[in-house]
């Protein structure tokens, strides 16, 4: 799929089941094309082959890896990355993508709980407006044992819930938005991690919803 013009990168950090029915929705439903890659599974081949002066956005997804392991995947992903953040290349973060973007930008994460356990399941969210997003409330599924402990100074935190005090941020001057929760998730994400909910489709469109207004925004604010 790479070498398409104008296309929003999917980059998908998992480590050994990819997120294909998250991408599958995506790319169902998205204006712009969408290239899909494996960095954390096959490298960075893909990435460094794609035509970035014509993309259109990012979105990065989660993975089961910590931003703190700091793994040569990750160093390379993340100085790849940076020079097109630092252009204004729209950019979404989820889960372990708000982690890495909070992380690069000089803020913390660490454990949700002492024992390490996963938050599980699905929680409200309430979300500031954004140049992206409307103020909106609404529930999201969640899947985490870590968190953004501390903010970077250059970023705001969008969205909160009881759980969780930064389950979102904006960069202050860069079109750079991510979320702690999945709102990319489908019934399929929610059996491959193994959460204990089983909704009908209806109870993921507050999600669904926030990617594709993200999407929306790529295409219509060009490089």
């Amino acid at each position: 799929m790479s070498g398409q013009r104008g296309a929003v990168v999917i980059i998908d950090p998992a480590r050994h089941t990819p997120e294909l029915d998250g991408f599958n929705r995506l790319a169902r439903t998205s204006p712009l094309p969408l290239t899909y890659h494996l960095p954390a599974m096959h490298g960075m081949d893909s990435l460094q082959a794609e035509d970035m002066t014509t993309a259109r956005g990012v979105i990065i997804f989660g993975s089961a890896s910590s931003v703190n392991e700091r793994l040569p995947w990750q160093l390379q992903l993340e100085e790849w990355l940076m020079p097109h953040l630092q252009r204004g290349l729209p950019t979404l973060g989820i889960c372990y993508g708000h982690q890495m973007l909070a992380y690069m930008f000089g803020g913390k994460v660490d454990y949700v709980f002492p024992d390490q356990r996963k938050h599980l399941g699905s929680r409200t969210v309430v979300m500031n407006a954004t140049s992206c997003w409307p103020e909106a409330e609404g529930e999201l599924m969640v899947s985490h044992n870590e968190m953004v402990v501390l903010k970077p100074k250059d970023m705001t935190v969008i969205a909160r819930s009881d759980a969780i005090t930064i389950d979102g941020l904006a960069h202050n001057h860069l079109p750079i938005w991510s979320l702690q929760p999945h709102p990319e998730a489908t019934l399929a994400f929610l059996k491959q991690h193994q959460l204990p909910l089983e909704p009908d489709h209806s109870a993921f469109s507050f999600g669904q919803d926030l990617v594709n207004r993200f999407l929306n925004y790529a295409a219509s604010h060009p490089i």
